[in-house]
């Protein structure tokens, strides 16, 4: 993939890590997202960003055309969950967050990025979505319907951009082998579930041309659970 370019959100997560180094593995140039933490590898092009803010999202997106002058891809890994109770115990407050770091941190950005890529006739976006989307599960309804939006998301971007040479996917694990998902599923059987590097694996290439006629696709990572 030498000369193409992306915008990794995400990280510095549970396991975003995995994905920035499959990226720079593959030879991507990479510009990636971060909250302030630092210790990221040479040659990545760090942005400092809120991503729940219109303009950060931006200013990421700004500052990798300065640097590269292309977006070829944007990974939106960003993300993250809090068990909430049942609907009518759960806080506005934990609802609205919810839906800012899942939902408004990939919509932004994604936003931001389609101009660019409109503008070169090409360019891939992979959401992140979850099991949880299609298949509830008790005490989690703000994750459940965030991750729901990215799914609709994603559907409603690739009917806009598919039939101008940009493409729009959601990857979406079940539980994927974190030392926090870990820790939280101690009885669990941690070989069935999917590792941060097929996580990885998976979306870079979904952003790479050999994925090329794939778009609009929902595509389920749940490994062996």
């Amino acid at each position: 993939m030498s000369g193409k370019t992306a915008i990794l959100t995400g990280v510095t997560g549970g396991w975003g890590r995995a994905v920035l180094d499959r990226f720079l593995d593959r030879g991507w140039s990479v510009c990636a997202t971060t909250r302030g933490e630092t210790g990221l590898p040479d040659g990545v092009l760090v942005a400092e960003a809120d991503l729940t803010d219109a303009d950060s999202a931006q200013a990421v997106v700004d500052a990798t055309i300065e640097r590269f002058g292309r977006i070829d891809a944007l990974a939106c890994v960003a993300g993250g969950f809090a068990a909430a109770g049942p609907v009518h115990e759960q806080s506005l407050d934990v609802w609205r967050k919810q839906l800012a770091l899942n939902l408004d941190t990939a919509y932004l950005v994604s936003r931001a990025a389609l101009g660019p890529m409109l503008e070169q006739g090409s360019g891939s976006i992979v959401f992140v979505g979850s099991r949880a989307a299609v298949r509830p599960f008790a005490g989690a309804s703000a994750y459940i319907v965030s991750k729901a939006a990215v799914i609709a998301l994603m559907q409603a971007i690739d009917v806009e951009v598919r039939s101008k040479g940009v493409r729009a996917n959601v990857i979406v694990p079940n539980i994927v082998d974190t030392p926090r998902n870990r820790e939280e599923n101690p009885d669990a059987d941690f070989s069935r579930w999917t590792t941060g590097e097929e996580m990885a694996a998976a979306i870079e290439w979904l952003c790479g041309d050999e994925s090329a006629p794939l778009s609009g696709g929902t595509i389920p990572a749940y490994g062996r659970a």
